[in-house]
This record gives C-alpha cells, structure tokens and sequence, in this order.
C-alpha cells in the first residue's frame, strides 16, 4: 500500500543518477541534461531518488517499448529461425560425418 514517505533519513529522497550514483551538486538543481561523472543522458534517464526508484514517491516509471515494432520483432524472429535451421545442418553434417568416420 502506497502511503506519504515518512522518514527521517534525507538520504533516501537524495536524487543519483541511475546509471553511476553521482548525487553532486549538478543533479540537484534539476538543470543538468549530462551526468557529470559518466555522462549518462538524463533527459531519457533522469536522476531518481531510491525512494523514486522503489516507487514510493511519483508516479510508477513506464517502460519504452517503442524499440520493438512489429516489423523489428519480426526480423528478430527470422533471424532465430536461420539461426536455428544453419545450427540444424551443422549438426546433421557433423552426424554424418562422424558416421562415416566410424567402421562398420
């Protein structure tokens, strides 16, 4: 059950960047739009809280799925299918040739 925080410890509600950790300065004022430490854009990755990050403050973050367009799933299943069926002939080559290697 999601209630208001009631804590104490400030260091909970310290914003970092989700990618090394920084909590300078820099990320405090909210104006930075590069990590200063690892450079991590913080415009598609702003710097959360582990309160935030646990979600018990804001809102739930959504997860980006615009990369998996149908067409890109579809070339990513066809690519598994050719890999799958090369694996298939390597296998049935190697058997064939390890039977005939074999004396009868």
């Amino acid at each position: 059950m999601r209630t208001k925080l009631q804590t104490i410890d400030r260091r909970l509600l310290m914003r970092q960047c989700v990618a090394c950790g920084y909590d300078g300065a820099l990320l405090r004022g909210g104006a930075a739009t590069r990590c200063a430490r690892c450079g991590c854009d913080l415009r598609r990755r702003p710097a959360r809280s582990y309160a935030e990050m646990e979600g018990l403050l804001g809102r739930p973050v959504m997860i980006d799925t615009s990369y998996l367009t149908p067409a890109r799933e579809t070339a990513i299943v066809q690519k598994w299918i050719a890999v799958f069926f090369v694996m298939t002939i390597a296998m049935i080559s190697f058997l064939y040739l390890v039977a005939s290697a074999v004396p009868a």
